[in-house]
């Protein structure tokens, strides 16, 4: 009896079945369950794939049951590799034996790859790109993955019009082919300018800043600005039309972008808009609704009567009630906004929610984490067995999982569940790698050249010494060494102990620094302990304890009388501090838009050689304004105090790179009498002003103005030893890291020993 099993064989209730040349009708379940005796391979023409091969990807194998599924599966996976163009699974049960006979139809293979008609690229040089190997099956995918090689090298060296083609030339060996690709290159079209017509209410530069396409600067060949990419161009006219809507023009329309030619292959793109009119919202309502009214979803809503009217805003409200009803267990509720014109460029907008039903949380399954741990994963999501279910918590879990940046895939979805009225949720992850290892050469102009190795492993797992990885935990280790500094540290971080959301972490180090000043060395040794709280969304608190050993080491030839010299000595210091954060910025390398605010207290005394207290007040304002330009405002305030002298190690020092950037490391506070170096002081305030303007991508300019005083008594903040300077510099976001480059002249300075003119200041692999 043999049968034949197709990719819809999982459809069907009956198959064909041929025995003695009659023909019955026989279900599918008769074979279910028996055992494979063999399996055999059939080719159909020529034999390109090796039987072993097509077995090895396979998972029916003999001595195994038969199961339809894995045969509906084992054919998917044939073709879909690749392997074979066609497939049928025929089953002969004769003489109470169960054969499988694979019949394939294989694909060709390729023996080269040429190419026609490409006069910008050598034919070498896009083979090199296309890395085929000899040999390998002619998929689809392999052809396409070709063609999109070949446009993205054209596009990307100004050639949005190039078209390429394909065709397959049989050889002289059965089962064996050429692929040729036949490219027509199109002129070369560059970027000059972007312009707009018909743009009155909105102006030219705000679109422009929409766009993806950008025009050709001096960094392009960095950047790739100025190239034109056909598909990225018809997403452009979208944005610009979108932000119009948003504006209320309802009814805005525009053709799409023109190229007028101007020299040298360069173009300038042109969009004219026709902007129609501006629409007002007359009036906002809903639609019959049982689960709420509508007195309490209106307040929450973004489109309010009598304001212009908006895409953006409608979205954003589509968004906020389904959220009311997706934390209410709703999760199937649907808006359909319905705009209607009542007179001239007036419009009602009713939201009409179709509610669906009441849903609870079924199963909560976990996928795809072969590596991390499966409480990892689920202490990050808040929706539990039985609880309401929660579309909100669905984002929120989705959001939590990515932040954890174990994971280069994240996909929560809920489905149906075996018990009626639930929803089970399903989280399916792909892992990537959370350990990496960099090592290299830093230069700032503080502490000069340093070589450095950092280890990092963000999913660590000290309870698992075959691999120390998958629990979640976070660890470090840093090496710095150079002519002015050697540092060491190791930590690690506990994000979730005592399985709250409570964060615990640790840390030992030892930090040599002979930059502070000309007439002393300064080591620091020891290490802390901290636990921290969420307290809301954008805020914590952290507490600390530090137990460190502190050496000041003088040199022998300061001179007599000086300062310095009572600073000499072994401390130890037993510290206890406490910070609240709050930190609503939308990035933390170049943020936008938010503020960031860090305030502290900290209590020297606990035991140890220093009894001091002090208090610590930062913080920082990001506005994002005409023409992508930035505006930050950020300023600290610093103070120290004690039942004795404060030592110099607590003392406050301004000038350099991260203040008052007019003046030398710190060059700006009360100066020793005997030498002229600034000793510090207990009081110390700054406040800096920043504007930064894009010159092309990744690179911006910046303007600031600083100011600030150190003064010797603590809680001193008299502005009488104001300094101040201005200055421009540069921001550069390349491959290896963040870059900023200053240069500042002092405006006012209270201090003539501080005033020593321009200076510039760069540093890499710091925050800016």
């Amino acid at each position: 009896m043999i049968k034949s099993l197709s990719v819809l064989s999982s459809l069907a209730l009956t198959l064909l079945v041929f025995f003695t040349g009659s023909v019955h009708a026989v279900a599918q379940d008769d074979l279910e369950g028996k055992n494979i005796s063999s399996l055999t391979v059939k080719y159909r023409g020529p034999e390109t794939v090796t039987r072993q091969r097509i077995l090895d990807n396979m998972s029916s194998k003999a001595g195994q049951k038969y199961s339809a599924e894995k045969i509906d599966e084992d054919i998917r996976n044939l073709v879909s590799k690749g392997l074979v163009e066609d497939v049928d699974i025929l089953a002969d049960s004769r003489g109470g034996y169960l054969k499988l006979i694979v019949e394939v139809e294989t694909k060709t293979n390729i023996v080269g790859v040429g190419f026609q008609n490409n006069t910008k690229f050598k034919s070498k040089e896009l083979l090199k790109d296309l890395d085929f190997k000899p040999g390998v099956p002619l998929t689809d995918a392999l052809i396409l993955e070709g063609k999109n090689k070949i446009l993205k090298k054209y596009n990307a060296f100004g050639y949005p019009d190039v078209v390429v083609r394909y065709l397959i030339r049989p050889t002289n060996r059965p089962g064996y082919s050429d692929l040729i690709y036949a490219i027509a290159e199109g002129h070369k079209s560059v970027v000059r300018n972007i312009k707009f017509a018909g743009n009155y209410n909105i102006p030219s530069h705000t679109l422009r800043n929409l766009m993806k396409t950008k025009q050709k600067g001096i960094f392009s060949f960095i950047t790739k600005s100025g190239n034109i990419d056909l598909d990225k161009l018809e997403d452009d006219r979208e944005l610009a039309l979108e932000h119009y809507r948003n504006k209320g023009y309802l009814k805005v329309s525009s053709p799409g972008f023109s190229r007028v030619p101007a020299k040298d292959g360069r173009v300038d793109l042109v969009l004219i808009i026709n902007e129609g009119a501006r629409y007002t919202v007359n009036q906002v309502a809903f639609g019959p609704m049982k689960i709420f009214k509508p007195s309490e979803l209106a307040p929450a809503l973004t489109l309010k009567a009598g304001r212009g009217y908006s895409a953006e805003k409608i979205r954003e409200d589509i968004k906020t009630i389904r959220a009311y009803y997706g934390s209410k267990g709703y999760a199937d509720a649907n808006v359909k906004p319905e705009i209607k014109p009542v007179s001239g460029t007036n419009v009602n907008v009713t939201y009409r929610v179709t509610e669906g039903r009441f849903y609870r949380v079924g199963k909560v399954t976990i996928e795809g984490n072969n590596i991390t741990r499966d409480r990892v994963i689920r202490r990050e999501i808040p929706l539990k067995p039985g609880d309401n279910f929660n579309t909100v918590d669905i984002e929120t879990t989705r959001k939590r999982l990515r932040n954890l940046d174990y994971f280069s895939q994240v996909i929560v979805a809920p489905s149906g569940s075996a018990q009626t009225g639930y929803r089970d949720i399903n989280v399916n992850v792909a892992e990537k790698k959370t350990g990496q290892l960099q090592f290299g050469v830093g230069f700032s102009s503080i502490d000069n050249i340093v070589g450095y190795i950092n280890l990092e492993q963000t999913n660590f797992d000290i309870r698992n010494p075959s691999a120390f990885t998958g629990g979640g935990q976070r660890f470090g280790m840093e090496v710095r060494a150079g002519a002015e500094t050697q540092n060491f540290k190791i930590s690690l971080v506990e994000p979730w102990f005592l399985g709250r959301r409570l964060s615990l972490g640790g840390e030992l180090y030892y930090k040599g620094s002979q930059f502070f000043s000309d007439f002393y060395d300064q080591t620091n040794a020891g290490g802390a302990v901290y636990i921290r709280k969420p307290l809301g969304k954008h805020s914590y608190i952290r507490g600390e304890y530090r137990l460190e050993q502190i050496d000041i080491d003088v040199d022998n030839d300061t001179p007599a009388g000086s300062a310095f010299l009572a600073e000499d000595d072994d401390y130890i210091r037993s510290t206890l501090g406490i910070n609240y954060v709050y930190d609503n910025r939308d990035a933390l390398s170049t943020p936008r838009r938010g503020h960031k605010v860090d305030l502290g207290i900290y209590y020297s005394g606990l035991g140890g050689d220093v009894n001091t207290y002090g208090i610590t007040a930062k913080g920082a304002k990001h506005w994002n304004l005409w023409w992508d330009s930035i505006l930050t405002l950020e300023g600290a305030v610093n103070v120290s105090d004690g039942s004795d002298d404060v030592p110099i190690f607590e003392r406050q020092f301004l000038g350099g790179a991260r203040n008052l950037r007019g003046y030398e490391f710190r060059d700006v506070g009360p100066r020793d009498a005997a030498t002229g170096e600034v000793i510090g002081g207990n009081t110390s305030a700054y406040i800096t002003a920043e504007m930064t303007f894009p010159l092309v991508e990744k690179v911006r300019l910046a303007t600031f103005v600083d100011a600030g005083f150190v003064n010797e008594d603590s809680f001193d903040f008299s502005p009488s030893n104001l300094h101040s300077d201005i200055g421009l510099g540069l921001r550069l976001n390349l491959p290896f890291g963040p870059l900023a480059i200053d240069y500042a002249v002092p405006l006012n300075a209270d201090d003539d020993e501080a005033d020593n003119g321009g200076q510039f200041n760069f540093y890499i692999n710091y925050e800016f």
